[in-house]
């Protein structure tokens, strides 16, 4: 009767770790993160399971100044995100600051003003998550800036994190657990996204074409998983997939985006590029 399952969706600018603290909450590389802004197209549901509650966590694409077709596409799914959910979880990067006078002299820019007044749009309550906070030695330098934020919008919890070394997620965890309601799970407790395997797979593709094309292309270009075999000896799945370019001169780039593992991978991309 005192179970607690519902919806809370991760929203803020681009690179300040949703898909890293998705990961980090549900414990499996779910959703593709990458030191690029913008790696996040579409929402991806994590399902994070554990005693007493299940918070189903709404992976959004980064809140931006939209001006492509694709950029649109992207906020306006990470705004629907944040509607009709339990908590909102708005995320922002802690500044790297010299000292407590330029904490003192910090205000968050414009951007980000502009994304909190996005969210709060939706109407849903909304805690701040401080993210990336193991870069900053002094954590007084962190009270200026909180203090900074709560000016600006009457959030449910101030909580500063660091996905990558597990600091804040325990007070971060016990603030979702309150917010949720008294329910019954939204899914079986071993599943972990509402995603196909397939999906990851075009997704670990993608993360792929990231990591070894740099600057090149990653942002103009799109996959399709074409087909996807479970192989037993040795243990891997084999992809075939095409990847999407939006020039013929990228073509030449993307024929040779598929890498070839040194050894078995759990995801091996392989295919042909059309343009």
């Amino acid at each position: 009767m005192s179970f607690r399952a519902g919806t809370v969706a991760l929203c803020g600018r681009p690179n300040v770790g949703k898909s890293t603290l998705l990961n980090a909450l549900v414990g499996s590389d779910l959703a593709v993160a990458t030191r690029f802004p913008q790696t996040t197209r579409e929402r991806l549901l994590g399902v994070w399971s554990e005693p007493g509650f299940q918070a189903v966590l709404v992976d959004t694409p980064g809140i931006h100044r939209a001006k492509s077709a694709l950029n649109k596409f992207m906020v306006d799914e990470a705004l629907r995100g944040a509607q009709a959910v339990d908590l909102v979880l708005m995320l922002a990067e802690a500044p790297l600051l010299a000292d407590i006078a330029a904490a003192e002299a910090w205000e968050p820019g414009p951007a980000a003003t502009a994304a909190l007044t996005s969210i709060a749009e939706a109407g849903r309550p909304i805690a701040l998550v401080l993210t990336k906070c193991d870069r900053i030695e002094d954590k007084a330098l962190l009270l200026p800036i909180l203090h900074k934020w709560s000016t600006l919008h009457p959030f449910t919890a101030l909580i500063p994190i660091s996905a990558t070394a597990g600091e804040g997620l325990k007070q971060l965890r016990e603030h979702v657990v309150a917010a949720l309601p008294v329910a019954e799970p939204l899914f079986p407790e071993d599943q972990l996204s509402d995603r196909a395997v397939r999906w990851h797979a075009g997704e670990r593709v993608r993360a792929a074409l990231f990591d070894h094309l740099r600057d090149e292309l990653p942002y103009c270009c799109a996959v399709t998983v074409e087909s996807f075999k479970e192989q037993r000896k040795p243990p891997r799945d084999i992809v075939h997939a095409s990847v999407h370019v939006e020039r013929e001169s990228r073509s030449r780039w993307s024929s040779a985006a598929a890498p070839r593992p040194s050894r078995p991978s759990r995801c091996r991309p392989g295919g042909r590029s059309p343009s």
